[in-house]
């Protein structure tokens, strides 16, 4: 099963709440374990090793309950970010088994209000 392809679009500097399903293979919602690892990581595209954003279930940013995984994007996540494309995805662990469950392009679009203007 392939990843779902999902892209985001929002203006450089704003928060961008962020929420998706996570099932099991019979359709119902995860739990996690004490095992699961969930990241979500940007990238200026797929082949650096180098994450500009990276939040992670349960330690920085993501949380999951019945079946709802939910991060947000803070201002100061992109506000330092150039305008553009770049490339995230989110992908699942547990254990040895390791998952890509959502691969999409993240848009940073024009803002008028700067960080240094706020």
């Amino acid at each position: 099963m392939e990843p779902l392809e999902y892209d985001i679009e929002f203006p450089r500097g704003d928060t961008c709440p962020i929420s998706f399903t996570l099932t099991d293979a019979n359709g119902e919602p995860l739990v996690p374990t004490a095992e699961t690892e969930i990241y979500f990581t940007v990238k200026k595209n797929f082949n650096t090793q180098t994450a500009l954003i990276q939040k992670r279930y349960s330690t920085s940013g993501i949380t999951v309950e019945n079946g709802i995984c939910s991060l947000t994007l803070t201002h100061l996540d992109t506000a330092s970010m150039s305008y553009g494309k770049y490339r995230y995805d989110v992908q699942l662990k547990e254990g040895s088994y390791v998952k890509t469950l959502i691969i999409g392009q993240l848009t940073l679009t024009n803002e008028a209000t700067f960080l240094s203007n706020e």
